[in-house]
């Protein structure tokens, strides 16, 4: 039936439904930690492509695709801030604007070789988050890439009008886990963490001086005025900061990550933080004793099948399906897992445990 002959009444609360459905679903992941993935559950897994739908996209995605690659032996090109600027300056001044399907024959010939290198930036890692939904990522919210914003001197406030534009540096679900591994956690590293309302929380601590290694990237999508420049302008309607780089050149994929300081500081609890709106009506779960609960299973790891809302110190997060756990423990209706370096409880209908 058309909705002119419908009840005024009934198309206000249709309307009203609808934007209260839009509204309480994330921008980004509820992620606000590293974790390890079982990328086994991702359909774009091997598609390194992703959903690109024009030549240049496709080879800007399996750029951004490259695996974590053996750094044993070898000497990436070791840069700080403003020398990563002058590294890429030369192609920068000649490129401005411009989008890589664009590029003259000799424009490429200098592309293609920067795009192998592998090389190190040093600097403060003020904010980071979980990237959008994507086509790199064939649209999955879950299995996201992280944004790190490397500047060169340690902001002690979220990146405001004023402060000078970072590096970015970008972490795939490719080499998620293995930084994981190698015990990285961004609310020990970063200043700040850009939350699923995309609102800004502190971690409680100053942001670390870090060193990121991984593949050269110049991302020409992000290579206008609108994104570039030397000096925030702006804070958009959407909450991030405009411009947002200083460059379009990145490290993307991060292989290695490196905490250049000597303290290791604890994320305090955030009173300015709130918590994220869950995405479906699930568990909320809170933190346990180390203890085990019963004997512990021979089963070393779970896989997460259904999104399970948990409270962690600065505030709440969802474990999303395809998070791989380490399980310490079980019972008939219960698992007990590690996640972001405390200890929860989690319904056993919500994994792969049998």
């Amino acid at each position: 039936m058309s909705s002119r002959f419908l009840p005024g009444s009934l198309i206000a609360l249709a309307i009203f439904a609808s934007a209260c459905a839009f509204a309480a679903r994330p921008t980004i992941s509820e992620d606000r930690e590293l974790k390890e993935i079982d990328l086994a559950r991702w359909d774009c897994r091997d598609r390194p492509e992703g959903t690109a739908k024009t030549p240049d996209g496709a080879e800007r995605n399996r750029l951004k695709n490259r695996s974590t690659a053996n750094l044993t032996g070898t000497k990436p090109v070791s840069l700080e801030t403003a020398t990563f600027l002058q590294y890429v300056a030369a192609f920068d001044a000649q490129t401005k604007g411009t989008r890589r399907k664009d590029l003259s024959a000799e424009l490429r010939r200098q592309l293609e070789p920067l795009e192998k290198q592998i090389v190190s930036v040093e600097g403060y890692l003020v904010l980071a988050y979980a990237g959008p939904p994507e086509s790199t990522n064939c649209g999955s919210m879950d299995f996201h890439d992280w944004h790190i914003e490397i500047f060169e001197n340690p902001l002690d406030h979220a990146p405001q009008i004023g402060d000078a534009t970072p590096i970015i540096c970008e972490i795939t679900p490719h080499t998620q886990t293995a930084l994981f591994r190698d015990n990285i956690r961004m609310q020990t590293l970063a200043g700040f963490i850009r939350a699923p309302d995309l609102t800004i929380e502190p971690t409680g601590h100053a942001a670390r001086r870090i060193r990121v290694t991984g593949y050269l990237l110049w991302d020409d999508e992000h290579n206008g005025a609108a994104d570039i420049g030397t000096v925030i302008r702006m804070i958009g309607a959407n909450k991030y900061h405009q411009p947002w780089r200083r460059t379009a050149w990145e490290i993307h994929p991060a292989i290695k990550i490196e905490a250049l300081d000597a303290t290791m500081v604890s994320p305090a609890v955030s009173p300015a933080s709130a918590p994220p709106s869950p995405t479906a009506p699930i568990s909320s779960p809170t933190p346990v004793p180390a203890s085990p609960r019963s004997s512990q299973s021979q089963q070393q790891f779970v896989t997460i099948t259904k999104p399970v809302k948990i409270k962690i110190l600065y505030g709440e997060t969802v474990i999303p399906a395809g998070t791989r756990l380490r399980l310490l423990s079980h019972d008939a209706q219960t698992v007990t897992v590690n996640y972001l370096e405390g200890t929860y409880v989690i319904p056993i209908s919500s994994t792969d445990f049998r």
